[in-house]
Parts: C-alpha cells; sequence; structure tokens
C-alpha cells in the first residue's frame, strides 16, 4: 500500500508474536524494537504498550521518565 497505513499495525503484530513467542523464538528486544516502529508511526497502542516495556524493564532498561514519555504519547491521541 503506498500510503503504508497498515504498516503500523503490522510491525505492531509482528512485535506481538515475539514478545510472546507465537510462531517465533519469543525475544523481548526485538519485540521493543518492532513496537517502536509502530509507534513512530502513531500507532497508540505500540506507544503504551513500549511504556509498559519500560515500565517494567522487559527488552528494554527498566525507565519510569521513558515510560511516562510513551504514555503521554499515546494519550495525547485520545
Amino acid at each position: 500500500r503506498p500510503d503504508g497505513r497498515h504498516t503500523r499495525v503490522a510491525q505492531f503484530n509482528l512485535g506481538y508474536c515475539y514478545a510472546n513467542g507465537a510462531g517465533v523464538v519469543q525475544d523481548s528486544s526485538e519485540a521493543v524494537r518492532l513496537y517502536r516502529l509502530s509507534a513512530d508511526r502513531g500507532y497508540a497502542h505500540a506507544q503504551s504498550t513500549i511504556a509498559l516495556c519500560y515500565h517494567t524493564g522487559t527488552g528494554v532498561p527498566q525507565d519510569s521518565a521513558e515510560a511516562a514519555r510513551w504514555n503521554r504519547l499515546a494519550a495525547d491521541q485520545g
């Protein structure tokens, strides 16, 4: 699709697969990388998921400030 509107959802879904080991070897770091690609495209669900990763330290170092930043980005979208 030329506008890439579905790309962000596909990236998020693939990240979910890596986070949960669904059809691939579980890899939290790869999950976060894919969530970030989706989040950078403005997908609020990915942004809130990255916030949770930072809050819990899953796939990234635990960082409350970074978690809050991602939560704000997601919240700004409604």
